[in-house]
């Protein structure tokens, strides 16, 4: 009887080891942010091979795909312009929100047509041009509220000329501090 009972025991052990080794083994498997990456750009519409290149080059692979599928899925924005642009900053999330907050506060509100052309010498769709500017930006997040709260003003009824004039905002304007130069 007390073999048995010992059998029995290092039996329920040994199962309660084994189903910890196969949950740890699958958790482990399922949070590789490479594996993650890699699906996430793939269901996006990226090719394998860019996004193999993207997540293996990615200093936070998770941060890349998630950039990827944010704007690709909240814009108009193909999956392999996001990428290009996602791939190149240094913060990929903030610069995912940047986009899909002008788009859906400032563009999409405007009734604007976010791929027409912009007049003049810039030849981007206002859409286009805040992947550029929020891309350009080192903080992002703040550009993204620059550009909505200039559009919000009764004066200001073209987006891009927000964008723009948020992008080239100085950390200390000479006109207001003069003693900067």
């Amino acid at each position: 009887m007390n073999n048995l009972l010992k059998l029995a025991t290092i039996t329920i052990s040994g199962a309660f080891s084994l189903a910890n080794l196969a949950f740890f083994s699958n958790s482990v498997k399922a949070e590789n942010q490479f594996d993650v990456c890699l699906r996430e750009l793939t269901a996006s519409g990226v090719t394998v091979e860019d996004a193999q290149t993207g997540c293996a080059d990615a200093l936070v692979p998770r941060e890349l795909s998630s950039c990827v599928t944010n704007i690709s899925q909240s814009t108009s924005i193909s999956a392999k312009d996001a990428l290009t642009s996602c791939y190149q900053v240094r913060r990929p999330v903030d610069l995912g929100n940047c986009v899909v907050s002008i788009n859906n506060t400032v563009l999409t509100a405007s009734n604007k047509n976010t791929q027409a052309k912009v007049e003049g010498d810039n030849s981007q769709s206002p859409l286009m041009m805040a992947l550029s500017t929020c891309q350009a930006s080192l903080l992002p997040t703040r550009q993204s509220e620059c550009v909505i709260a200039l559009s919000r003003t009764p004066q200001a009824s073209n987006p891009v000329k927000a964008m723009e004039t948020c992008l080239s905002a100085e950390d200390f304007p000479r006109d207001l501090f003069p003693s900067y130069n």
